[in-house]
């Protein structure tokens, strides 16, 4: 018999986030209100976010029943929903104090964000197990006679207020103008696929590719494209997988929590930044791969990590409830990924990055290092003399 967890939501909004649990738990999908009458003192709870009132009052009700819980982040944090978010929906100071007993952060950029709020005994780094089937994917090879094909896609909430809305819609108005005026760079024809949320297809006047929001959607559609425009959103980090290029599209200069090799924070960026889009430089190719491992632990599967956080979790909880005491975990329950506290080291293509010194691109190595050894013992003979 499998141990069971419960996960924290609707079917409908949970079934796609509790999915990769489900091979290894008898995972139990239950509202906030539910799971407060359901769970047992010792038993784990998981949620997407702390930010539904709803589910703040619940995580605090489960502390008081000696429940475990635990916050289980499926994407990027957004500076505008920490700092900006309109009251009423969600609570405005969501994170702060994180409420759960442990996070499973999705890399080390946003463990530090979070210990720099002072909860870094808190934070676990996991990645997210959803994106494991993008592991070693990579851009597609377009044929010459194909258009070089760029998804611009937005959030789930490409705004939360009505002139952060604003800015979205004329951003991507922005992008559809340039698109109708020039419509190809270098002689490449240039072709844009349109994924909007929330009705901005039809204020800006375009067809839209989206289907469904639960991912399945976009990874389908990335295997189609061969460049990314968007506003802050978890989705960037999927194009970065899959090898794309990725542009931050963002009209309302606010901080950014997960930054992109490319911005777009003003209508004069389109042209030099879809120029670039379309040929890429090494370099910026080179930053978004540090980016993307700074921002999400993908350089191996995160499900195991998970896996791995849930079973000590559960274990220690119902040993202390056995034990009768209060439930507290230990500062670091998972082992730290290789060079968590550090930059992941991405592999530079040097004969690439500086063309215009010819000694890079002699492939013998130890050609080379002969070279440099004869000079030295050349210049400390001379030295000597």
């Amino acid at each position: 018999m499998r141990d069971y967890v419960y996960h924290v939501g609707s079917p409908i909004e949970m079934e796609h986030h509790a999915r990769p649990l489900m091979d290894a738990f008898d995972v139990r999908i239950e509202t906030a209100e539910c799971v407060v009458k359901l769970a047992q003192p010792g038993d784990l709870c998981l949620f997407y976010n702390e930010f539904y009132p709803s589910y703040r009052v619940a995580i605090h009700k489960l502390a008081h029943q000696n429940c475990a819980t635990l916050y289980a982040i499926d994407g990027i944090l957004e500076w505008r929903s920490l700092w900006d978010f309109p009251p009423g929906i969600s609570c405005l100071w969501s994170a702060r104090p994180i409420l759960c007993h442990k996070v499973a952060c999705i890399g080390r950029s946003q463990a530090r964000i979070m210990g720099s709020w002072g909860y870094g005994s808190r934070c676990e780094i996991v990645g997210v197990p959803r994106f494991d089937r993008l592991l070693n994917q990579t851009r597609r090879v377009r044929r010459p006679d194909e258009p070089f094909t760029i998804l611009i896609t937005t959030a789930k909430a490409p705004g939360f207020n009505a002139a952060q809305m604003e800015r979205a819609a004329n951003a991507l108005r922005d992008l559809k103008n340039w698109f109708e005026r020039c419509g190809e760079i270098g002689g490449v024809k240039v072709r844009p696929l349109w994924r909007i949320t929330l009705g901005l297809e039809a204020q800006i006047g375009v067809s839209n590719e989206l289907r469904d929001t639960t991912g399945a959607d976009l990874a389908s559609v990335l295997e189609q494209v061969d460049a990314m425009i968007t506003t802050p959103s978890t989705c960037m980090l999927e194009g970065m997988m899959q090898g794309i290029p990725v542009a931050l599209l963002d009209y309302n200069n606010a901080p950014h929590l997960v930054p992109a090799a490319w911005r777009i924070t003003a209508s004069e960026h389109i042209e030099q930044v879809l120029a670039e889009l379309v040929n890429p430089p090494l370099e910026n190719m080179h930053w978004q791969c540090h980016l993307l491992n700074d921002a999400l632990e993908c350089q191996t599967p995160a499900l195991p990590r998970m896996v791995e956080l849930v079973s000590a979790m559960r274990r220690q909880a119902q040993q202390q409830v056995a034990a009768g005491s209060r439930i507290r975990f230990d500062s670091h329950l998972l082992s730290p990924p290789p060079a968590a506290t550090s930059a992941v080291a991405v592999p530079m293509n040097y004969p690439a990055l500086f063309p215009e010194n010819p000694l890079f691109a002699d492939p013998d190595v130890i050609r080379l290092q002969t070279e440099v050894a004869d000079l030295r013992d050349a210049l400390t003979q001379q030295r000597a003399a």
